[in-house]
Parts: structure tokens; C-alpha cells; sequence
């Protein structure tokens, strides 16, 4: 089996903060990683969504070109992907020749096959500005659940999708003023004609999360109508239709397709081809396709990319796992972009690893319901976990090592009786991560790995080296091997959530960074074993941090 991933594509309009990377981004890799280690091959695919509104919005404000601004900002979220050690095969963007050919292509066959008509629609136009007003360039009330800020086409706070000219009270976001309707031409993908097929697939589906199926319940119940995929503005994929002039296809439709063109460019430049993606996306025996995404875009990858997909000649790989997650909240409050209310990647990775920040957030991860990150939950995880229980238990065993007996393992080796009962603990405990991992339950993969540090410390307690090197020496030898084999586990194990670390662990240990999950029942370290430079893992979080962090977040509200 290979395995395909996908992460949502961040919209190229500004940076992203720790809400985004919690959502989409940390579980795919952490994904990835584990499968990796389990010599599994896969492909991990992102890139930045260039079409949206808010980027010709944001250009607009600012005086710029929308390429300026995705410029700016793709560089922007991909140093903070790295900062973070998110680590994507492919990391592109949407405005490219190689996505604009395999999106109209998409739109003409959808076309042909009779799954996408024309119709005209009413729709919001500001006097003021001169032009029809798309999705994002409307705000108002959500008529659904009454929350102000709704935009033209989703409210986050229900999560709904939207059609603009539903909004109460609506007013234009270039310069305010109530617009008018008027008449405009546009395509429209009928989703009324998927839902058998899409109600079919969807019943295969029962070990998906409840968020996901319960968003695909309600769109039914509803019953699913024509979705309009065009949008009147010049900043996008051009309509590849007659009349489609100074239209574009809508970022909702071209942003998915950018999962399969991003595929096609990777392959090309690894010189396997113009049709190697295909391996990958028609090929529903030996690939598992799996999308990460948060809460809000549910109903795109679960029933809109699915018809696009299912309304192609070719037959098109389905995802097999969408584990959506909910939001993170920041101290109570939601995440602001707008409002500058957020953690950004490269401001808190000034003060700490990025090993720590993962670790936090994935513990952390708001993955049944939302979560709250907190500066002191930070502190905490950090000091009384991650610090106290694993990075202790790696400091203790090696500066004892290097005190007592010079780096090294002695030859003459004697195990205790007790080993029986440790290896099947930890046995059992490696199944636990293993298992937790393979099934996106990353909360659980860590409180499994801080149990396999607790018993790693009981053990080290219980036999009590410091007295055995007096009393046996080989027995304290062979209880500081054992050590030294369960620190190789760990940081093998750690490896998906703190892969810094966990390298810097293996130098410390000095063998191979290698993080090979199907040697974990074997023990690699030997007798006469030298190790090398014990240093500190993590350094703990003052309390001084934690109140300059709080300081600085609430200078932003």
C-alpha cells in the first residue's frame, strides 16, 4: 500500500499562526512521519490556494498586485512549515500553467459529461466601486444562526456554506456601502446529480469521524443543489467556456485540483513522466488518499471534490480518511487573523524549539472537540511531561553513564531478573503508539509515549544503579543497557512529534538517526557500547516567558 496526503491549501493572503498548524498541517505530518518509519512509501502534498478573494482583496487595500501578494506570503507560510519541521514533498501554489491546464480540463469534461450548467443569478453590486461583489467581498449577518461577520460565502460561526445575497444586513467590504442586485451569468456544478452516488460512498464510510459524517447528514437532509463554481473577477483560472470573459472558475472549484496538479509537477521534475500522477490518482487498489483538514472545510473535500472527481471519464481515486479536527482556540478566544489575535509560527519559536511547540500542540489536539492553547498549558506539558519525564530520563541515564563508567558500556554484562516484566510493558506500550498513530489519534500517542517514559523512569528508580554499581557491576550494566535501549525507543518512537530532538537524541546515544519502527521489539544498543556528549533535551519554560507571551497577546486586543 502507498499512501497519498494531502494538508488543505493556506490561503496566500497572510502568514499562518498555531490554529492553522494544530488543524491541517502538525497531524499531516506527524502522519507522514509514522509512516515513513513504517517503510511505508507515500506522498505528502500542499501547496498555496493563490485564487481566493481575499488575495485580490488584500491587494486592492494595500495598492499591490495580487502576484505580490502571493509572493509575499507563500514565503511567509513556507518558512513557518519549516520553522515547525512540517515537511511536504511538494509545496506549491495555484497560480501556475500546470494548474490552470489540469483545471480547465476538469471544468470541460465535467461540462461535456452534463454535470455543469448556466444560469443567471442575482447577485450583490456596489454602485460605489463599480463591480459585482463575489463571496468575500460581501459581510453581514448569517441567516442561519444570526452571527455577525458572516462572509458571502461561509459563516464560521456555524459553518455553513453561504449564498451571498442570503446575508441580512450586507454591506460591501471595499468601501462599506449596502449593494444592490443585479443579474450576472455564471456556471453552476450540479451536486443534486452526486448525491446517490456520493450517499452510496459515504455509507462505506463508518469508521469516519462523527464532525465529518454529521456535516455530509445535514447537506443531505437539506438536499444538495447546483453550486455556482464561476466568480466575477479577473484574478483566478480563466472560464474555459464561451462567455466566460473576465470570470474565473471559483477558488473553491480550482483549489482541491491543485492536490493532483502539484502531484503532476513533483513527479515530472523527479523525471518519472507526464502521466506518473495518474499511479497515483486512478489507482484505487494499492493507494490510500487521505486528507487533513479542519472542521470548516468538511463539505469541499467530503462531497464537492468527491462529485468533481466522480464526474471525470477517468476514474479518480476517493479519499479513504478525511480526519477533519475542530478549531484551536487561543486563551479563551478565537484565533484573528484580522484582528492580529494569534501565535505566529516564527514570533514564539524565538523563545523555544519547534519539538516543544509540536509536542504542546499535539497533545493538545483538537481532534473530537475544540481546544484551548494556553501559555501556561504550554509551560506545563513542557515542564511536567516533556522535561520532567522523557528528556530527564534520556539526562540521568547518560551523565551517570559518562560519570561512573567513562561513556561506556563494559563488555561483562549481567540482566536482571525484573527485565521480563519491563520489555513486556513496554511491548505493550509500543503496540498502544503504533496503533494511536496509524488511526490519527495523536492525543493518545502521547499520553502512550509519556507512559513509556514513566515505566523507562520506574524502572531506572527500582533498580537503583547508583547502589548496584558498588554492590554488581555487571548487573548495573546491564540495567544502564536496558536504559540506554528504551532512551533508542523513545526517541524512535517520539520521532513523528519531536523530530529535532529526537535526531539530537540518537547523537546523544551515538548511533544511527535512523527511526525504524519495525526493529522496536530489538534491542540495537550492545555491550561495550560508547556513548556520546550527554546535553540537555529541553530546558524548561520560566515563569517569566509565559507572563512576556501573555503581555504581547494582550497588547493586540
Amino acid at each position: 500500500m502507498r499512501y497519498l496526503l494531502t494538508s488543505a491549501l493556506p490561503y496566500a493572503n497572510g502568514p499562518i499562526h498555531l490554529g492553522h498548524i494544530a488543524g491541517a498541517y502538525l497531524p499531516g505530518d506527524i502522519y507522514n512521519r509514522f509512516l515513513k518509519n513504517m517503510n511505508e512509501e507515500t506522498l505528502f502534498i500542499c501547496g498555496t490556494d493563490e485564487h481566493g478573494v481575499p488575495i485580490t482583496i488584500n491587494a486592492e487595500s494595500r495598492g499591490i498586485t495580487p502576484e505580490d501578494v502571493i509572493k509575499e506570503n507563500h514565503k511567509k507560510i513556507e518558512n513557518a512549515f519549516n520553522l515547525m519541521e512540517i515537511n511536504f514533498d511538494i509545496f506549491s501554489g495555484t497560480h501556475n500553467e500546470t494548474h490552470f491546464e489540469m483545471s480547465k480540463d476538469f471544468f470541460l469534461t465535467l461540462q461535456k459529461n452534463g454535470y455543469i450548467t448556466q444560469k443567471v443569478v442575482k447577485q450583490f453590486y456596489c454602485e460605489h466601486d463599480k463591480k459585482f461583489l463575489p463571496d468575500r467581498y460581501v459581510e453581514g449577518i448569517c441567516p442561519l444562526c444570526g452571527a455577525t461577520g458572516a462572509r458571502g460565502d461561509q459563516c464560521d460561526k456555524c459553518g455553513n456554506s453561504l449564498n451571498s445575497i442570503e446575508l441580512k444586513e450586507p454591506k460591501c467590504k471595499i468601501c462599506g456601502a449596502t449593494p444592490v442586485i443585479k443579474e450576472s451569468k455564471h456556471w453552476f456544478l450540479e451536486l443534486n446529480k452526486f448525491q446517490d452516488r456520493l450517499a452510496k460512498w459515504l455509507d462505506t464510510k463508518t469508521h469516519w469521524k462523527n464532525n465529518v459524517k454529521q456535516f455530509c447528514k445535514q447537506w443531505f437532509e437539506r438536499g444538495l443543489e447546483p453550486r455556482a463554481i464561476t466568480r466575477d473577477i479577473n484574478w483566478g483560472v480563466p472560464v474555459p467556456a464561451e462567455g466566460g470573459d473576465g470570470k474565473v472558475l471559483y477558488v473553491w472549484f480550482d483549489a482541491p485540483i491543485g492536490y493532483i496538479s502539484f502531484t503532476k509537477s513533483l513527479l515530472e521534475k523527479r523525471g518519472e513522466g507526464k502521466n506518473a500522477w495518474e499511479k497515483w490518482w486512478k489507482n484505487k487498489e494499492d493507494v490510500k488518499l487521505v486528507h487533513f483538514i479542519g472542521k470548516d472545510n468538511i463539505v469541499f473535500h467530503s462531497m464537492v471534490f468527491p462529485s468533481m472527481l466522480m464526474g471525470q471519464e477517468n476514474n479518480f481515486k476517493l479519499p479513504d480518511e478525511i480526519p477533519a479536527n475542530e478549531f484551536l482556540n487561543l486563551e479563551g478566544d478565537k484565533f484573528s487573523t484580522s484582528k492580529n489575535y494569534a501565535v505566529w509560527v516564527d514570533d514564539i519559536l524565538q523563545d523555544i524549539s519547534s519539538d516543544i511547540l509540536r509536542f504542546y500542540l499535539a497533545k493538545n489536539a483538537p481532534e473530537n472537540k475544540d481546544a484551548d492553547f494556553s501559555f501556561k498549558g504550554l509551560q506545563n506539558a513542557n515542564n511536567g511531561e516533556l522535561a520532567a519525564i522523557y528528556g530527564n530520563f534520556v539526562n540521568r541515564n547518560l551523565s551517570f553513564i559518562n560519570k561512573f563508567f567513562k561513556g561506556k558500556i563494559p563488555l561483562e554484562v549481567e540482566f536482571p531478573q525484573e527485565d521480563k516484566e519491563l520489555w513486556n510493558s513496554v511491548e505493550k506500550e509500543v503496540e498502544n503508539i503504533k496503533l494511536a498513530y496509524s488511526e490519527f489519534r495523536v492525543r493518545d500517542a502521547v499520553f502512550h509515549l509519556m507512559e513509556l517514559g514513566r515505566i523507562s523512569n520506574k524502572y531506572f528508580d527500582t533498580m537503583a544503579p547508583w547502589a548496584l554499581r558498588k554492590e554488581n557491576k555487571a548487573k548495573c550494566a546491564g540495567v544502564l543497557l536496558n536504559c540506554l535501549n528504551l532512551i533508542d525507543k523513545l526517541a524512535t518512537l517520539f520521532e513523528p512529534i519531536t523530530p529535532t530532538s529526537s535526531r539530537k537524541t540518537k547523537e546523544m546515544l551515538n548511533i544511527k538517526p535512523v527511526f525504524d519502527f519495525s526493529k522496536l521489539n530489538e534491542n540495537q544498543i550492545k555491550e561495550g557500547h560508547k556513548i556520546g556528549t550527554p546535553e540537555i533535551l529541553y530546558e524548561k519554560i520560566e515563569d517569566e516567558l509565559v507572563e512576556k507571551w501573555k503581555q504581547n497577546l494582550e497588547a493586540t486586543k
